[in-house]
């Protein structure tokens, strides 16, 4: 009886190692496109003149966006912040970051939150947080760019949020917003908050997998 068991069971066992081999394999190599796209602390390129005051703006070429302030469209307050694709062929993404000092927030979870409102976004668009040690390397990160996260489309003003656990060996702390390709989202109400172990965090970086697998390429294919 056991020996018909393990004979019924293992095809179906091997099955699910695969698929969630094929599953794992998937965020790796998202991640490693979405950390190589990141920009460093400092923008690539000067501030444009609209952009909101202590706000930044990078991407791979951030003349293919607008960014400012909109007084006619916002969430609360009397203004709004806004990226906004200037023709249909734009690059890759353009950012509004802006970078702190992460010693307040060390050995903390830390949440941000935002209110976007979303036209006509084709590609994706997000809020993000990333934290980085005094070399720079990058060791906490969540851009919501998972498709089950993604801002896309036209969407009224939702509140999103991101959340990251900040070690004791982060330096610094750069958040904000992120537009793909073409379209427009207006950013609002911005908020960084301290958060207790209730909250999960949805860091990308430390959801990968802890170990490789399928070394000897004996799992198969996808």
């Amino acid at each position: 009886m056991a020996l018909t068991t393990y004979w019924t069971t293992r095809p179906k066992a091997r099955a699910e190692a695969r698929k969630l081999e094929a599953e794992a394999d998937r965020t790796r190599a998202e991640t490693t496109k979405i950390l190589s796209e990141v920009e460093g602390r400092r923008p690539s390129v000067a501030p444009q003149d609209t952009t909101p005051k202590g706000w930044d703006v990078s991407g791979s070429v951030p003349e293919d966006y607008e960014v400012g302030l909109d007084f006619e469209v916002f969430s609360v307050g009397r203004a709004s912040a806004f990226i906004r694709s200037r023709h249909e062929n734009p690059a890759s993404y353009a950012s509004l970051v802006q970078s702190i000092k992460a010693d307040d927030y060390q050995g903390t979870r830390l949440q941000m939150t935002a209110q976007v409102k979303a036209r006509n976004v084709v590609g994706w668009a997000g809020i993000w947080m990333r934290v980085d040690d005094a070399h720079e390397r990058t060791i906490a990160f969540d851009n919501m760019s998972s498709p089950d996260r993604r801002i896309a489309g036209t969407v009224g003003w939702r509140g999103y949020s991101v959340t990251l656990d900040i070690p004791p060996n982060g330096a610094y702390i750069s958040f904000g917003a992120v537009l793909q390709r073409t379209g427009q989202i207006w950013v609002d109400d911005v908020r960084l908050d301290v958060v207790d172990d209730s909250v999960p965090v949805t860091d990308i970086v430390s959801n990968l997998p802890r170990r490789p697998v399928n070394l000897d390429f004996e799992n198969g294919t996808h």
